[in-house]
């Protein structure tokens, strides 16, 4: 079995370190994704193509160097691709990197290359992901697939989708194989990489995988991981919604020879997927006997995206008849520093599987996948039902409701009106307004009934009494009728909060950004159900506990609010400067408009009166305004009134919204100092299927938080010149598994000081630089995080890690979020 990647060797790691030091000189000079530029020079160090000792003049640098390469039979394929680049870097710069080689002993670097290659390839990939997107598979997949596929010697391997040929680097020399990319500078980089393996029977090209499958000869091993986002459907298929999944197992099936075997990363929705061709597909690869085995993998492993993911494995061999092999890997996982940072843990995994220990593996029987409808999803087979109860099939009954009309006005139920509580659970409709209902997507309600969410992380259940007036509820929302003779309706709602219960819906939901629950599923589940009295008894015994620990939970977060505001005065400057600027900043900004643009047209602008019985003009308006303005800018810096952030404006709001206005009102406030970049990936929010973002906060105090961090930029990473290309840029990254959203405010200028550690940033009265104030900032952004139930924390760019963009300095805001459906 394929062991860590040996990478404690000393001179591995200084002679790393050294060479991403030099990443540094092209910071500046090209964009980072040709940061991998420096790999193509260290090659030719090592490979002799370049000689670091006669380099001297920048005038002919650029052409000696790319001629070099050119002529060399192994760079020559690549060289057209890096040539731009090359010419791009200025002449110093190029001289300054190929003679920093000269230190490096050659003998050592050649034999160490390959680990000194993939080391950094990691490295460049993660911190260049950040800003185009682009992701190294992690070293653990690579190594865990390639370890399902026991390669043997002089096997062939076909790599579709190859990215920067990982799988390729588990291979030897009796190994052939054939990669294919279609984006020509992973494709280069992926090349550089199969030369630093010393790979001599690889075919990698440069073109589309579906566009030219490779249909010239057998394959023992077809793996690939395809990108998560594309579509085959615009291809010609003949068939319509025909998945990229499908499309690679029906040409692998082709390509496979009579041993073969097709191992492929995919994203887990395809494992339950309805649409009629893929169902059509999975029913022949279960009834066929040709999937082997299917692997959940925990969420947030691949650092691109926060969908479920899965290994799937088909072969002709038919190791288990009529059997398939379900592995539950979700749990898995090593954390490095935080909840987005996972590694997966695919040594332990792997001995779990040889071990078939049933705690992971299980081998179920095709009669049963057909049961669950072809369902190939591994957290169902996993459901641990073996106990005495009712499927809720057996005591509930399913209300379909009514159509609603055209025009019609009425009580909308959507899913952030349900409740959450096993004591407050009846839907008051009286604080429900009236609105026009959507002509599709609901069904009018005229039955007392309980209420459950399909999509969501529980069911909510809410129970609604009618008393003769409809509410009307979105489809993903479920209405039933329960058999009041044997059911308590307190007793099934407190169940559904219950572990053997929330279990079961963990294993029924189809996974994905939000979680969603079928009908039919939904009346799979199984209670408990002893008699009516005694579930009259448990509910009761569990209310009072419910209630009590809320009553600590309320006073525990009573006294996380309260805040020492022992220093008022300084507070108070921390609450109200940054909207005193944006008010000053737009203030200034409708002075020069009036000025420059409207009194050219009204030159009577400055006498012009709101009533002619008053002698006021606009002109003493704007200097009342002007005179008012330094005066509360005094008082801020005097005053001393209370201030207690108890006394909040708690409401759910639209984030993006919100963040959009922030900005705009930055951008008046910047005054040319520095420039406001704006990345809500709303793409991504689009492509999970939600509508929006909403948190739960008071907006002014978020808002004054917002300006403390960038009153901080301004006073101690800009200079203070006007468009010296200072900038600020608000980006936001969202963690759907654990429902929170991180708000980044990054900045370019002056890092933080070294000296300067998270503890004493957060310290009340901490304070640094020449700059420095009265140490309330950070102190007031980590306590309003606090309050909101978030977390605050920074990354130092220019740290140890170091070239990872233009900014020095983010400072990572993260909220709980809610997704709007």
């Amino acid at each position: 079995m394929m062991k860590d990647r040996e990478i404690d060797n000393q001179y591995i790691n200084n002679i790393s370190s050294e060479i991403w030091r030099l990443f540094e000189n092209l910071r500046g000079s090209v964009p980072i994704e040709d940061y991998n530029v420096i790999l193509l020079l260290l090659s030719g160090i090592k490979d002799n193509v370049l000689d670091a000792y006669y380099v001297n003049d920048s005038y002919s640098i650029h052409n000696a160097v790319i001629k070099s390469f050119a002529q060399d039979f192994k760079y020559s394929k690549v060289i057209e691709i890096y040539a731009p680049i090359i010419k791009f870097i200025p002449g110093e710069k190029l001289i300054q990197v190929i003679n920093s080689f000269q230190y490096f002993d050659n003998s050592i670097l050649k034999e160490q290359f390959q680990e000194i290659f993939d080391t950094l390839v990691y490295k460049l990939s993660e911190a260049q992901g950040k800003y185009t997107g682009e992701y190294i598979q992690p070293y653990e997949i690579t190594r865990f697939i390639m370890n399902l596929a026991k390669i043997k010697a002089n096997d062939t391997i076909y790599n579709p989708f190859a990215g920067l040929a990982s799988y390729a680097t588990f291979l030897d020399n009796s190994n052939h194989y054939y990669g294919q990319e279609i984006n020509h500078k992973t494709w280069a980089l992926g090349y550089l990489r199969l030369l630093a393996h010393n790979l001599k029977d690889f075919d990698y090209k440069l073109e589309d995988s579906l566009e030219n499958w490779n249909r010239f000869g057998e394959f023992d091993l077809i793996v690939s991981t395809p990108p998560f986002n594309l579509r085959a459907n615009n291809r010609n298929y003949g068939r319509v919604n025909f998945s990229l999944e499908s499309v690679i197992i029906e040409h692998s099936l082709h390509q496979l020879n009579y041993s073969g075997e097709l191992i492929c990363v995919f994203p887990e929705s395809f494992l339950y997927k309805k649409n009629r061709s893929d169902f059509q597909l999975k029913k022949h690869l279960i009834e066929n006997n040709l999937i082997n085995t299917i692997i959940s993998l925990p969420n947030s492993v691949f650092k691109h995206t926060a969908i479920g993911t899965c290994v799937v494995i088909v072969n002709k061999k038919k190791a288990y008849k009529n059997k398939v092999r379900f592995i539950d890997a979700t749990s898995f996982v090593n954390s490095k520093t935080n909840n987005r940072d996972k590694l997966f843990d695919d040594i332990n995994l792997f001995q779990h599987i040889e071990d078939g220990n049933k705690k992971f593996v299980q081998l179920v029987d095709k009669e049963t996948i057909i049961e669950n409808d072809y369902n190939l999803l591994v957290s169902r087979y996993f459901i641990d039902d073996n106990f005495k109860g009712v499927r809720l099939h057996e005591i509930c009954s399913f209300i379909r409701g009514s159509r609603s009309e055209k025009d019609e006005i009425g009580k909308l139920v959507k899913i952030r009106n349900l409740k959450d509580s096993i004591v407050n659970f009846n839907l008051d409709i009286e604080e429900f307004e009236d609105k026009e209902i959507p002509s599709t997507g609901i069904s009018k309600i005229q039955q007392s009934c309980l209420l459950v969410a399909l999509r969501w992380r529980t069911l909510k259940p809410t129970y609604f009494e009618y008393n003769g007036e409809a509410i009307y509820i979105t489809n993903d929302i479920l209405a039933f009728k329960i058999d009041k003779k044997i059911v308590n309706i307190n007793y099934l709602i407190n169940e559904f909060n219950v572990d053997y219960v929330l279990n079961q819906l963990e294993g029924l939901r189809l996974t994905g950004i939000i979680p969603t629950l079928r009908k039919d599923d939904f009346f799979q589940i199984k209670v408990k159900l002893p008699s009516i009295e005694e579930q009259k008894k448990k509910y009761y015994s569990f209310a009072d506990k419910y209630i009590k620990s809320k009553v600590q939970e309320s006073e525990f977060d009573f006294n996380e609010k309260k805040i020492n505001v022992e220093d008022e005065n300084s507070f108070l400057r921390h609450q109200i400067a940054g909207s005193l600027k944006n008010i000053r900043g737009a203030f200034d900004f409708v002075k020069r408009i009036l000025d420059e643009q409207v009194k050219q047209q009204i030159p009577d602008l400055d006498n012009f009166k709101a009533d002619a019985r008053l002698e006021t003009t606009l002109s003493s308006y704007i200097n009342i305004i002007d005179r008012d303005l330094i005066s509360v800018n005094k008082a801020v810096n005097k005053a001393g009134d209370k201030i207690d952030l108890l006394d909040l404006n708690i409401e759910y709001f639209d984030l993006l919204l919100f963040i959009k206005e922030y900005a705009e009102s930055l951008k008046i406030r910047a005054k040319n100092l520095f420039a406001v970049i704006l990345d809500l990936d709303e793409n991504a929010i689009i492509e999970y299927g939600i509508s929006g973002i909403q948190i739960h906060g008071d907006k002014d105090i978020i808002r004054k938080m917002f300006d403390n961090i960038i009153e901080n930029a301004e006073k101690h990473a800009f200079t203070n010149s006007i468009n010296s290309g200072n900038k600020i840029k608000i980006e936001l990254q969202y963690d759907f598994e654990d429902d929170n959203v991180q708000i980044d405010i990054s900045n370019t200028g002056n890092p933080i000081p070294e000296s300067l550690t998270y503890n004493s940033m957060i310290r009340k009265g901490s304070s640094s630089g020449k700059n420095s104030g009265d140490g309330l900032g950070i102190w007031f952004v980590n306590e309003v995080m606090k309050i909101h139930k978030g977390k605050f924390g920074y990354t130092d760019e220019t740290g140890s890690e170091g070239i990872d963009g233009e900014y020095v300095t983010t400072m990572e805001l993260t909220f709980p979020l809610i997704q709007a459906l």
